[in-house]
């Protein structure tokens, strides 16, 4: 959880909106957690992205496994093996409603 805790906090240090971490260990055959966050625009979205990225290797050791979407910068899936970060531009977001499918899993609280 220290390196989800660590994830939110970067994603709220480049103004990340409406962060949310959902459980999805056991529905999800690929991950146990989800970050999702939204962004202004798409260089937005990049920067969270870029700073989520350098500091988690910088600060924790851990690298991202596998980015993608960084190019086009609507929806950028970042991979951790145990979660992944979801970052999106606030009408990308809407349109495929991801939380909507994993509205059975459990939205954990950030400062849990």
């Amino acid at each position: 959880m220290e390196e989800i805790k660590k994830v939110v906090e970067l994603l709220d240090e480049k103004k990340g909106e409406d962060i949310k971490i959902i459980d999805v260990e056991g529905i999800s055959p690929i991950t146990d957690y989800m970050i999702i966050a939204s962004a202004e625009t798409q260089k937005h979205a990049r920067t969270m992205a870029e700073n989520v990225k350098v500091k988690m290797k910088k600060d924790l050791g851990v690298n991202c496994e596998h980015l993608d979407g960084y190019d086009n910068g609507e929806w950028i899936i970042m991979d951790y093996f145990d979660f992944l970060v979801h970052i999106f531009l606030k009408n990308t977001r809407e349109f495929y409603d991801i939380e909507n499918l994993y509205r059975d899993s459990k939205e954990v609280a950030i400062n849990d």
